[in-house]
């Protein structure tokens, strides 16, 4: 399944080699002053997913990539515990518990995500990044930056805002599930905050 966006994808494949832009290590740049008052606006998508399933989510840009990868497993219904990473411009992030072989051998040494916001690692629209999630069969969501806004006043972000096809998580016990943008905006309010203005 592609997502309307994920042709456009900037972020390298995970079908690649250490040879190519999966081994990238670039320096992240700083954090930019405006983060802490902007908002991602993202379109996540599972890869090859049939039906086709994507997600618009509304993100904090000052979010960490540890904390990004607890909405991507609300978002799609699944458990947190196998292993996964993020590959964006700058390189592998990988989420350090439980870290596989298989994963460790391509990272030489892991670099944490829990240090690096979205606004670093994907700071500005037309942007995209790969995440991956699991042990054996490694699922891939596809993830575009659409816009990049300003926090609207009083509202709780991370929220959801639309999407297409059912809810259905990963695993030999999948199911399907009319998808409701309100539900999922509700599944994620232990994640959300208010940002205020001039933060």
């Amino acid at each position: 399944m592609r997502s309307p966006r994920s042709a456009r994808l900037h972020a390298v494949s995970p079908e690649t080699d250490d040879r190519d832009a999966r081994a990238i290590r670039l320096d992240v740049p700083a954090i930019p002053e405006t983060a802490a008052r902007e908002i991602h606006v993202l379109c996540v998508s599972l890869h090859d997913g049939v039906p086709p399933l994507y997600r618009l989510l509304e993100v904090p840009s000052a979010m960490t990539l540890d904390r990004l990868h607890e909405v991507l497993q609300e978002t799609f219904g699944w458990t947190g515990f196998d292993p996964h990473s993020f590959v964006t411009i700058y390189g592998e992030f990988f989420g350090l518990k439980g870290l596989p072989s298989r994963m460790a051998g391509r990272a030489g040494e892991p670099r944490d995500e829990s240090g690096v916001t979205l606004a670093q690692v994907a700071g500005e629209a037309g942007v995209g990044m790969v995440y991956l999630f699991g042990f054996h069969d490694e699922w891939r969501v596809d993830i575009w930056v659409e816009t990049i806004v300003v926090a609207a006043p009083g509202v709780a972000y991370p929220r959801c805002t639309g999407g297409h096809g059912d809810d259905i998580p990963g695993g030999e016990f999948a199911y399907v599930q009319e998808f409701d943008p309100r539900e999922l905006t509700e599944d994620l309010a232990d994640l959300a905050a208010v940002i205020l203005p001039g933060s």
